[in-house]
């Protein structure tokens, strides 16, 4: 009897644990469930709320890029190069170029090669007059420059010490002074040969001379034209196969 009863007791014991355990059993799914659908309620709204304007966003700083500082003595030797004169010509230290005294000291030497190759134009003149009226104003100058001994030679060496190795003048002038230097030396190159050889009196070769002389005297007035002119407006001339060596007399 007591048998039977404890049996009795525990089959029921176990009868009631199973609800519980399959109760158990069937609420982890439905948890699981719950929270899934929570995180796609959740996604939903936040795609369906709006974006935030533009303007509230915190700025993205641009990137800056580096300045290399430059060195000191590079731009010392900038200065010293240029003598206060850019490369293009230009006047650092002002907006409007050179002073006028250094435009001026600038143009003066040029006619040094002017009056040297005057002799060389005497055909154009006699073909041209409108060519010799151009140059009318400048010939009071050219019979004084040919009538003091020794006049070429003063002038050439004054211009070369007083201007061209004059520290105290600045790079502007010094540079057009040199060339105005250079130009006048190349002159000694057609001199040279008109003292070798006797000019000829006629036929093709009198024609030859006189187109060479000619030519001379185009070439140097055009030279000295653009000279004075680029001086005058504060530009820096430089003139073909003479800048160079400017360049490398002026920044000894």
């Amino acid at each position: 009897m007591l048998l039977s009863s404890s049996s009795s007791s525990s089959s029921s014991s176990r009868c009631a644990g199973r609800p519980s355990a399959a109760a158990g059993t069937s609420a982890a799914p439905a948890a699981a469930a719950a929270a899934t659908a929570a995180r796609s309620a959740a996604g939903a709204a936040a795609r369906a709320a709006p974006a935030a304007p533009s303007f509230l966003l915190p700025a993205r700083r641009a990137a800056t890029p580096a300045l290399t500082p430059r060195a000191p003595g590079v731009a010392a030797r900038a200065r010293s190069r240029g003598g206060g004169y850019g490369g293009g010509g230009g006047y650092v230290g002002s907006a409007s170029g050179p002073p006028p005294l250094d435009r001026l000291i600038a143009a003066v030497p040029w006619l040094l090669p002017l009056l040297d190759a005057f002799s060389y134009g005497r055909f154009l003149f006699y073909q041209y007059p409108l060519a010799a009226r151009l140059v009318s104003p400048v010939a009071p100058l050219v019979s004084l420059y040919a009538s003091v001994p020794f006049a070429p030679l003063v002038c050439f060496f004054g211009l070369y010490l007083g201007v061209v190795n004059n520290q105290s003048v600045g790079r502007f002038a010094r540079f057009s002074a040199m060339q105005a230097v250079l130009v006048d030396i190349l002159l000694v190159l057609p001199r040279l040969l008109e003292s070798l050889a006797s000019p000829p009196a006629q036929g093709w070769g009198l024609q030859a001379y006189i187109t060479a002389q000619n030519a001379i005297w185009v070439l140097v007035a055009g030279t000295v034209a653009y000279g004075v002119g680029c001086a005058l407006l504060g530009k820096t001339a430089r003139v073909p196969f003479v800048a160079e060596a400017a360049d490398a007399q002026i920044s000894r």
